[in-house]
């Protein structure tokens, strides 16, 4: 009987191990995917408020000036607050000034920061 108890601790061990096993390889892979869609969410923002940027400082006008601002709308929900501050310091900046090279030079960087933190 003591050998029957021990061989049944045994795989009631390994079983429990199994369990912990899987439930930990599933949190993980929950986690990671939450962490690639937010990445990807952010990706798409920032790519789009760079095109619309471009747009806008190609062809200005009315239009490209309200794509802007749609594009901002998004940067406000899945961006970092540095870069919402910054997209914003390139609308209160003038075209070609000092300032606004300064604005868009912290706008890349504060993008690349903020998606190098997804990963």
């Amino acid at each position: 009987m003591g050998n029957f108890s021990l061989i049944v601790s045994l795989i009631g061990g390994i079983g429990i191990g199994s369990v912990i096993t899987t439930i930990i390889t599933t949190v993980s892979r929950k986690k990671e995917k939450i962490n690639e869609r937010i990445y990807n969410e952010k990706r798409s923002a920032y790519l789009g408020l760079l095109s619309s940027l471009y747009k806008a400082a190609v062809e200005p006008s009315d239009k490209s000036s309200k794509e802007y601002a749609l594009w901002q709308t998004n940067i406000q929900l899945f961006g970092s607050k540095n870069v919402v501050n910054y997209a914003q310091e390139i609308v209160d900046t003038i075209p070609g000034s000092l300032e606004r090279n300064k604005a868009f030079n912290g706008l890349i960087n504060a993008m690349r920061e903020d998606l190098s933190e997804c990963k």
